[in-house]
């Protein structure tokens, strides 16, 4: 049986999806429509494998300080210098988060989502957060209607459903590109950690970890290979009709990675503590809005759909 349980407390919500029978959860919070937490079943309890937030002091402190599970829309990663063009018209968009002069990770980080529905029967749980942009940055005046949809399924199965649209009544075609910024966590260091990810394709970036364009051969993580002391800013293209696209375990807990629509690019992040490694699923590259690599454009009415599974696996119940 699954269940769901939503908690309201000063304006900060999470929802709860249970399966109750295995004992794994997922925790979802309506800031940011961010995945704060998943609790595998294991013969000694639970162990969580996202690296989230404690309360909502802590999200509003920490969520620009690594954008732990962000959702990153309508761009992913860099945009180059915060500008780009568009229709002949140029654009700045400084108005969210900007590093070494580039915005960062789109404009609905920290965005207060809706619960718009719930759903629960003996197979699954649900829960729909929507975020409707009205278009009030001058950076990026596009009104669009972002939906998430997660899904915890058996055998600890989560489905990631996101769903894009430009309203029928806009006045212009607006670029629009999906991604995630979850850090896993499997206890320890990231250096005793084994990463499979079907690419043979790296982007190539400049000092500024901006695409130049190009890509290069390597398939490193392809077999797996265990991480040691790499440090890892990389972006790859994905090979097609590969299951799972990524795998991450320390032999004991797994997560393997599913691209079910729309997501031919991986962003793996290694955060200076080397407890966590952030596996970002990406419709687009870093700057797509300049380099249009996996860019979207999105005519009034039109919508688009994006959606990933995460599978949260006990390998062992040693360590």
């Amino acid at each position: 049986m699954f269940r769901i349980n939503v908690l309201n407390q000063d304006g900060w919500t999470r929802v709860e999806l249970e399966d109750q029978q295995k004992g794994n959860k997922a925790e979802i919070l309506g800031s940011g429509a961010v995945l704060n937490a998943f609790y595998l079943a294991t013969s000694s309890g639970p162990v969580n494998l996202i690296d989230g937030y404690n309360d909502k002091e802590d999200f509003n402190n920490r969520i620009t300080k690594g954008f732990r599970s962000a959702k990153l829309s309508p761009f992913v990663c860099r945009l180059n210098r915060s500008r780009y063009s568009w229709n002949g018209v140029e654009y700045t968009l400084d108005n969210k988060f900007v590093l070494n002069g580039s915005a960062l990770h789109g404009i609905l980080y920290d965005a207060v989502f809706d619960i718009i529905d719930t759903a629960e029967n003996d197979s699954c749980c649900s829960v729909t957060l929507r975020y409707q942009y009205d278009g009030d940055l001058s950076g990026y005046p596009f009104p669009y209607n972002c939906t998430v949809k997660y899904t915890l399924g058996e055998e600890g199965k989560l489905t990631i459903h996101t769903h894009l649209s430009n309203p029928i009544t806009a006045a212009t075609s607006i670029p629009i590109c999906d991604g995630w910024h979850p850090y896993f966590k499997l206890g320890g260091k990231v250096d005793d950690w084994w990463l499979e990810v079907a690419s043979d394709q790296m982007l190539e970036y400049d000092s500024e970890l901006i695409p130049t364009g190009n890509f290069v051969t390597n398939s490193s993580f392809y077999p797996r290979r265990k991480i040691g002391d790499l440090h890892l800013d990389n972006g790859y293209l994905l090979r097609e009709n590969i299951s799972p696209l990524c795998t991450l375990t320390n032999g004991y807990s797994a997560i393997e990675f599913i691209s079910v629509r729309n997501y031919p690019y991986l962003q793996l992040y290694t955060p200076p503590s080397r407890d966590a490694l952030s596996i970002e699923n990406l419709s687009a590259a870093p700057d797509a809005f300049n380099n249009g690599l996996g860019l979207t454009i999105l005519e009034p009415g039109q919508k688009v759909d994006f959606e990933v599974q995460m599978k949260f696996i006990r390998q062992s119940d040693e360590g």
